[in-house]
């Protein structure tokens, strides 16, 4: 029986040379450390980093996906995109010291502005520790929570790190994704810095202040540590609850007297809606620092402390906006414009402008014609305005619209004030030499000009009166005006 060989497939074969899925996952981690180009010596040391610089300039964001334990995470890497300066080595021609470990001791990194550009948009862990570049693993969908698959996690970044020589911060992104918990680990030749994050539920009263807290740091240093600790101190006060209300500018309309309680101001410039419906500021906020002060010249304790903001050496104050604020101008402008690039016809709001409308130039009176003002009033013109017994000069059908006879009459004599005996509106348009040429107002009017009028009036109507119906209205009227004088050769003003 002993003799009897013994057949090899019958039983289990380990073949311990076939990698396994854990150190698969590691190779993959330390080859996307090395197409980073994150190895030791390689990231350039720049110097320390200017006021709020993080928050300022533009980041530049490289991203892996990786697959463990069916659990799919992404490697994420953050750079700031800093304009390079001076390169910063050691001496006798040794390497310079750690990029992280200069940025994390700078003390300009204090405090950035979180909205300088967009609220929200700088890391969390590049406004905490002012890094300009960091590695973060994050879990594509949920979040780990398990704490044998976070340390695990852990000894993979650690294994990778070392494998790799890389010298730029690792985090890992663990329990829920709101609560901001990243456990990392950042390698520099011999020497190994963890940065690690605790949540407490319920907040030691010892904790509440710079006393106990210097307490707990000293108490984590082996060494004993004797000199003062140097530290930023900063209270933010938010004030988010406003009177909510609106603001509005009256309308400031020169020939409105006959609509209504808006405001008269006779010989002023139509001004068009302006305000908001809300209030634009959401949030004011307010920093009282104390940058960079010795542990051992102020207190702030229980009983006593020193931080009373009053006395603060700075401070700052930000205003954060509504993302979409609804303002009347804005609104009043882009309805305009999408007026003007309408590609309806005015017969479309008037139909029997398409048959023609019958002008009656040359009628029964034309002795009576003949003996008038070359330029007859509006009120001869329009009709069902009464008139003193003047003849008219463009008789015309009237449109139906949203314009009253009264306040037609008014803006028309608002652009051609010469058609009034005592004109309120006359054009106040500079005469330019010849020399004064400014290219920029190629394309513009003149302020306070004919086209300058007829425009704001277009867009009061859109705004005010009546919307589109009151524009063709208006419009229609205006073109009329316009024919009649150049078939008369009548000077147009403005």
């Amino acid at each position: 029986m002993l003799n009897e060989e013994v057949d090899d497939t019958e039983f289990f074969q380990q073949d311990f040379t076939t990698a396994s899925e854990w150190e698969i996952f590691n190779a993959r981690l330390e080859e996307i450390f090395h197409e980073w180009k994150l190895s030791y010596g390689l990231a350039e040391n720049r110097g320390h980093l200017e006021r709020n610089q993080l928050s300022l300039c533009d980041w530049t964001i490289a991203k892996e996906q990786l697959k463990f334990a069916d659990v799919q995470l992404d490697v994420v890497r953050y750079k700031a995109n800093v304009p390079e300066g001076e390169l910063r080595t050691g001496s006798d021609g040794e390497a310079a010291e750690c990029q992280a470990f200069v940025d994390l001791m700078a003390n300009e990194n204090d405090y950035c502005i979180v909205d300088q550009k967009v609220d929200g948009q700088l890391h969390s862990l590049a406004q905490w520790y002012g890094l300009r570049e960091f590695v973060v693993v994050v879990p594509v969908k949920g979040s780990i929570t398990n704490e044998s698959q976070i340390r695990i996690l852990m000894s993979s970044i650690h294994i990778a790190v070392a494998e790799s020589n890389c010298d730029v911060p690792v985090f890992v992104q663990a329990l829920d994704k709101v609560q901001n918990v990243f456990l990392g680990v950042c390698e520099s030749g011999s020497i190994r810095l963890s940065f690690d994050i605790v949540h407490l539920n319920i907040i030691p009263p010892t904790c509440k202040y710079l006393s106990g807290l210097l307490d707990v740091f000293k108490g984590k240093v082996v060494v004993p540590y004797m000199d003062p600790v140097a530290v930023s101190v900063r209270f933010t006060y938010s004030l988010t609850k406003f009177l909510n209300s609106s603001y509005v500018v009256s309308k400031m309309i020169p020939f409105s007297e006959n609509n209504g309680n808006e405001e008269t101001v006779a010989g002023s410039n139509i001004s068009l809606p302006f305000g908001v419906a809300i209030d634009p500021v959401s949030e004011l906020v307010l920093h009282c620092t104390w940058p960079h002060v010795a542990d051992n010249v102020v207190i702030d304790s229980q009983t006593y402390s020193d931080f009373d903001p009053l006395t603060a050496p700075n401070w700052s104050i930000r205003a954060r906006f509504e993302d979409t604020p609804v303002c009347y101008m804005a609104e009043c402008i882009q309805e305009f414009l999408q007026i003007s690039d309408s590609r309806r016809a005015i017969t479309e709001y008037f139909p029997e402008l398409a048959y023609g409308v019958s002008q009656n130039i040359e009628g029964p009176k034309a002795l009576e014609r003949l003996t008038e003002s070359k330029i007859p009033t509006f009120s001869s013109v329009i009709p069902g305005i009464s008139s003193a017994g003047t003849a008219t000069g463009r008789k015309n059908a009237k449109l139906e619209g949203p314009l009253n006879d009264e306040l037609l009459k008014d803006m028309l004599y608002y652009m051609f004030p010469d058609a009034q005996q005592n004109a309120l509106h006359e054009y106040n348009i500079p005469q330019l030499g010849q020399s004064e040429f400014d290219p920029l107002k190629i394309k513009s009017a003149h302020p306070d000009s004919l086209v300058h009028r007829l425009t704001i009036l277009l867009a009061v109507c859109n705004s005010y009166f009546g919307g589109k119906r009151a524009v063709a209205q208006l419009w229609a009227e205006f073109a009329q005006e316009m024919r009649y004088r150049v078939e008369r050769c009548i000077q147009i003003p403005g």
